[in-house]
């Protein structure tokens, strides 16, 4: 047994151990939102980091067994103190002053290491093989679960029918812009005391068609975007995932980033760019050839950071990419920035955005500045709200006088995913990624139903008259849009309005479209 701890304590790998120990932690708490395609460069980037360590303690030690020791504690302190000491409701100064404490315990371990070189790599490789079997006891059941739910998904996600049509050499850009919880006109009236109706109509006077109703087809954005961006209802979906795991987002979150929409603009030879949000469904997409990302960090290096060291120590400094509110506010300002430079590109394109506006948490002033959160807390929500639609309302027309200035004829559709969340149940609205409490969504009274699913839709024809094609919601944009422009002959698909049973219910849909349209 000496010989073997000795031979495999040369080797400097108890840092790299320990860190890939914590990520899988973080991605088995997560497996049922986040796939492979989520994960593996949050691991890569993970191994590099713990290996730069390495050879930086091997620099100052001169020992590769000792430098790989050292960055196992590094890694024991950076991942697993920060989560063990936030169990302790204290307030900064003391959890400080426990963090340094630790560091000073781990610094006094690693100080009663042998300095004898044998000695100290029989210690070595003792941790190595203990490390290394933890990452197999971890690895095992992981992979297990993944494989089983991967089983489930692969079916699930080619259920969807695909988009057709065929390039044409007049065919026109295609401007998609979706904004998050953007509320019906009615809505802004009955719930926030806002009058919208002359931001309609300065839409209307730019050639749009906005409906005076337009309901979601579903009532979560995951669940929106994935039906939009492929022109088609998750039905097909939900009788594959029958036998799957009913709490398993990720066949929808794949389905949102990667829909048939963006495949079949490839296949037209557009450039197709993805402009999404930090938010993990939206944050990139695989099948176009452009994603704009802007201060996008992925979800699991997000979960990491927030509950390590790092997140501990530099949370509250208003860095960038360690502050979600400071990042939200600029992430806003600069999509609207980027995309009025892309309009000035005159190669054939398709552009999707989707804005996390005036979705919470309530981080801009009516003129683009941004709310800290004492401010936010102090105003009411419908204040909140309203202010970041006044920005939105205001940035928008501006994107769209820049897209009509542009040498190319563009369809330009912006509508919302999904209206806000009925005052009951909206929670912490303050904090990025807090999801509202539990709602139950079938039991939801007529005007708390008209006030979630009631959306903004408005569509642009190149002509700048009406469209012949008017799609009456979400889930029949792109097919109404290809038949007008790029020869598809595919049926609308039925505007329906369904809402899924709950967070463990997804794939159970209950249709509520007579009750919405019977108000």
């Amino acid at each position: 047994m000496g010989a073997l701890t000795a031979s495999v304590g040369r080797y400097p790998v108890a840092g790299i151990c320990i860190t890939l120990i914590a990520i899988m932690t973080f991605w088995s708490g997560n497996q049922l939102r986040l796939g492979f395609e989520s994960v593996w460069p949050t691991m890569v980037g993970a191994i590099v980091i713990a290996a730069i360590v390495t050879a930086f303690f091997r620099a100052i030690c001169g020992d590769w067994a000792r430098a790989g020791m050292a960055c196992g504690i590094t890694a024991v302190y950076f991942f697993y103190v920060p989560r063990l000491l936030a169990l302790l409701p204290l307030p900064f100064p003391m959890a400080a002053a426990l963090h340094l404490a630790a560091i000073a315990a781990l610094v006094a371990l690693y100080r009663t290491f042998p300095s004898d070189g044998t000695r100290l790599r029989d210690v070595a490789g003792r941790l190595n093989l203990l490390a290394a079997l933890l990452v197999v006891v971890n690895a095992v059941p992981l992979a297990v679960q993944q494989f089983r739910l991967e089983s489930a998904r692969a079916p699930a996600q080619r259920s969807l029918s695909e988009l057709d049509g065929k390039a044409m050499p007049d065919g026109p850009d295609v401007w998609h812009i979706l904004f998050d919880r953007y509320a019906a006109n009615d809505t802004f009236k009955a719930h926030y005391g806002f009058d919208n109706q002359p931001f309609i109509d300065a839409l209307r006077q730019r050639g749009f068609v906005v409906p005076d109703r337009a309901y979601a087809n579903y009532q979560r954005t995951s669940h929106s975007i994935a039906s939009t961006m492929n022109g088609t209802l998750l039905d097909p979906m939900a009788r594959k995932m029958s036998g799957g795991d009913q709490g398993d987002w990720v066949p929808i979150y794949r389905a949102a980033r990667n829909g048939s929409a963006i495949r079949q603009f490839n296949a037209f030879g557009y450039k197709t760019i993805f402009a999404g949000s930090w938010w993990e469904p939206t944050r990139f997409s695989s099948a176009a050839q452009e994603s704009v990302t802007i201060r996008a960090v992925p979800q699991l290096a997000r979960l990491a950071i927030d509950q390590s060291a790092v997140g501990f120590w530099l949370g509250d400094l208003g860095l960038p990419y360690f502050d979600g509110r400071g990042d939200q506010c600029y992430r806003a300002n600069e999509k609207f920035r980027r995309l009025g430079e892309i309009a000035r590109d005159g190669s054939p394109k398709h552009v999707f955005a989707h804005f996390l506006v005036p979705h919470p948490p309530f981080v801009l002033n009516a003129d683009g500045s941004c709310r800290d959160l004492e401010t936010a807390r102090r105003r009411t929500r419908s204040e909140n709200y309203v202010d970041q639609v006044r920005f939105t309302n205001r940035e928008v027309l501006k994107l769209v006088d820049r897209i009509l200035a542009g040498s190319r004829p563009a369809v330009i559709v912006i509508h919302s995913d999904e209206g806000p969340w009925p005052t009951p149940y909206v929670g912490n609205e303050h904090g990025l990624g807090t999801d509202p409490v539990p709602v139950p969504w079938t039991k939801l009274s007529g005007s708390q139903l008209s006030e979630k699913m009631g959306i903004l839709l408005a569509v642009r024809d190149p002509s700048g008259k009406a469209p012949a094609t008017m799609p009456e919601s979400p889930v029949q944009i792109y097919p109404a849009v290809l038949r007008d422009h790029f020869g598809s002959s595919r049926p609308l698909p039925a505007s329906r309005y369904y809402m899924f049973k709950g967070d463990r219910a997804l794939y159970e849909f209950e249709e509520v479209g007579d009750r919405l349209l019977a108000r």
